[in-house]
């Protein structure tokens, strides 16, 4: 049983992963652009997508990687795991 009220306000730190709703509207742009190329993109390809500049990007990418909705490697950044993937898309 919780101990929360039904109204209670929830920490911002207790928000839950993997969900678009807790992200800003240019994070949910850089999400949405790895999402869609599916494959690796590095800072110049997202930054020549979404039309934002490097450091939104940047910024984006590391809420992003926190929250671990994306995953960053030597090739760029891709989509993490997830529940709402088309099964054997990737």
């Amino acid at each position: 049983m919780s101990d929360r009220t039904p109204h209670e306000h929830q920490d911002a730190r207790a928000a839950p992963k993997h969900e678009t709703q807790v992200l800003t509207s240019d994070e949910l742009i850089v999400y949405e652009a790895i999402a869609t190329l599916r494959g690796p993109i590095d800072i110049g390809g997202l930054t020549g997508t979404t039309g934002l500049e490097e450091d939104t990007v940047r910024a984006a990418i590391d809420r992003l990687t926190a929250l671990e909705m994306v995953e960053t490697g030597e090739r760029g950044t891709r989509i993490g795991p997830n529940d709402w993937d088309v099964r054997g898309a990737r």
